[in-house]
């Protein structure tokens, strides 16, 4: 039997499916539970489809990407060598995955241009859930509400209980056609705000200046730190890439304007495995939309 093999040093991003993802090693405590956070990456997959489903949601589990951020105190990926010596070098059942992101669709009340994306993030420091449109062209997620996001860590919203977090997937799900009904409008919102060459070298000075702010060592400006939000929606090079893909979308359409919509998924396309870290996916992208739906008073 051809045994499927994951390489981080060729690709520091591989991607499996969850039939794959169940063959890798689950590291446990003495006790017999999960090392981290408090369930398997896998439990936490299955229980929040078995909440969409139940919920009677019309669903697909997406690509499952794992990641090696070779972190010296709990890297993402470990082998453990005796499994490996049973199926063979790098084999997926030697390894312990601790850097895991994936994207479930539900395909509810879905139109031409969107469904609707649930992004789960499971890493080292804990676990990340948020849902909002999924653009399906270009598979970009949006999270447009800071209340359809939750995690295990991080500062006072966190929620400690696993069994709480899928308390509130559910409520996601019981309320998911007035949500929907809210992210549509807002993205409807978005494609008649007209965003000019000007408009958007304004953004681009208002993300540098925030993460000036919040890199900076000089205590002076540390102190207006408080008035940006927890985290930046771009990191430096984030910027220049949105920059770059902005100005030849730009040359692409003959220096036409764009909406707010189109400026919006520029930036979401980072918001992607293997182009952000995963613990910076989701919050990153509500940082965003944050921001604009506060700029433009959405």
């Amino acid at each position: 039997m051809e045994v499927r093999t994951l390489d981080f040093k060729g690709n520091n991003v591989q991607e499996l499916t969850l039939d794959e993802l169940r063959l890798t090693y689950q590291e446990k405590k003495t006790d017999q539970t999960p090392q981290f956070n408090g369930i398997f990456h896998t439990d936490l997959i299955d229980r929040i489809s078995s909440i969409i489903e139940k919920n009677g949601k019309n669903f697909d589990i997406q690509t499952i990407f794992a990641a090696d951020n070779k972190n010296k105190n709990a890297s993402g990926v470990t082998i453990n060598p005796l499994i490996e010596k049973e199926y063979g070098p790098l084999a997926l059942q030697a390894y312990a995955l601790r850097r895991v992101f994936t994207t479930i669709r539900i395909n509810d009340m879905e139109d031409d241009e969107t469904n609707t994306g649930m992004a789960i993030a499971f890493h080292q420091d804990g676990i990340q859930i948020a849902i909002g449109p999924n653009v399906k062209i270009c598979h970009n997620q949006c999270i447009l509400s800071a209340e359809r996001t939750i995690s295990n860590y991080g500062g006072d919203g966190k929620i400690k209980s696993i069994d709480k977090m899928m308390d509130i997937v559910d409520d996601w799900m019981h309320n998911f056609g007035e949500q929907r009904v809210h992210d549509q409008k807002v993205i409807s919102q978005m494609k008649t705000i007209p965003c000019s060459y000007v408009d958007v070298l304004r953004l681009i000075g208002q993300l540098n200046v925030t993460r000036v702010v919040k890199d900076t060592k000089i205590k002076a400006l540390k102190a207006h730190e408080a008035n940006l939000g927890k985290t930046y929606p771009l990191n430096q090079t984030q910027i220049s890439i949105f920059t770059e893909n902005y100005l030849e979308e730009v040359i692409k359409r003959g220096n036409s304007d764009m909406t707010l919509w189109d400026v919006y998924n520029i930036s979401t396309d980072l918001y992607k495995a293997g182009r952000t870290d995963f613990p910076n996916i989701i919050s990153q992208n509500i940082a965003w939309s944050e921001f604009l739906i506060k700029e433009y008073e959405l």
